[in-house]
């Protein structure tokens, strides 16, 4: 064990200790991307490597979700039909919904997952609004309440209760999660993806995208934000906040690019939202 593991496990408390690894094909994915453009070859080559991630990818590949014109049946096709980044989000989907496993048959773990996607479907449109890369801001987005997930899989049972009472009332989730469990999810989000190397970005993402917005804070950490607080008005929440806000008022504190992005409507947005979940789920 190295010195950074001894030094982690002495700071995770409990059970956090021995969540398993997120599927190693989807870390070292990411691991890959975050360099100067992965090599096309050795992402197939990796992708492949696991046959339940390729068929994950394939079937998702050629599923209503991305519409494409030909069968895609190989993953070096997927990645050159659906480019670099996109494929790195989609490898990410699949892994989490694999990493919860039959977690997510339980409606308030599967409202987790679906958060989380409905988070990462709307980062990649404030990203199209903003002229960023959409595809980093959806698999940001994604990944950024992976804690909860490593929560729930240390805690499955305590979790799950905590979930259940607060879904319907109004609690500060964090404090209560560390009352429970002696960390919350965004610390454990920040440790978790420390221990599993994941660049950088995903420490600041995972553990900060519930604080107040700072001047100079990365833009995909304000874009995560932003799509987290706006998964959570439009439905698409684990608890019940405290002080909740409309989307009329998310829209209106937003620049006008962005504000000019999204319907005006909510309805509109929440059937987009359920629309792609509902596709990515049935794969």
């Amino acid at each position: 064990m190295t010195t950074t593991e001894k030094s982690e496990q002495k700071f995770m408390p409990g059970s956090l200790t021995e969540v398993p690894a997120f599927p190693v094909v989807a870390v070292k994915t990411l691991q890959v991307m975050s360099r100067e453009r992965g090599a096309l070859s050795e992402l197939s080559e990796l992708i492949s490597s696991d046959a339940a991630m390729a068929g994950g990818i394939l079937r998702l590949a050629n599923s209503a979700l991305f519409n494409m014109r030909i069968e895609i049946s190989g993953v070096l096709q997927a990645i050159h039909m659906l480019g670099l980044e996109r494929v790195k989000g989609v490898v990410v989907t699949v892994a989490m919904k694999a990493y919860l496993g039959q977690s997510i048959e339980v409606p308030v773990l599967r409202a987790c997952w679906r958060h989380s996607l409905a988070c990462a479907i709307v980062a990649e449109e404030f990203a199209k609004a903003g002229l960023m890369e959409a595809d980093v801001a959806y698999t940001a987005g994604l990944m950024h309440d992976v804690g909860r997930l490593g929560l729930i899989a240390a805690y499955p049972k305590e979790y799950t209760d905590f979930l259940i009472k607060a879904e319907n009332e109004p609690c500060d989730a964090m404090a209560r999660e560390r009352d429970l469990f002696a960390i919350d999810h965004c610390q454990a989000g920040k440790l978790l993806v420390t221990r599993w190397n994941l660049p950088k970005i995903f420490s600041e993402v995972t553990l900060r995208h519930h604080d107040a917005l700072i001047a100079g804070d990365p833009t995909i950490l304000t874009v995560v934000r932003r799509s987290c607080k706006m998964a959570e008005i439009l439905g698409f929440g684990v608890v019940h906040p405290i002080h909740p806000i409309s989307y009329e008022e998310i829209l209106k504190d937003l620049p006008d690019r962005e504000r000019n992005h999204f319907p005006k409507e909510s309805s509109e947005l929440v059937q987009q939202i359920a629309s792609k979940i509902n596709s990515i789920e049935s794969v």
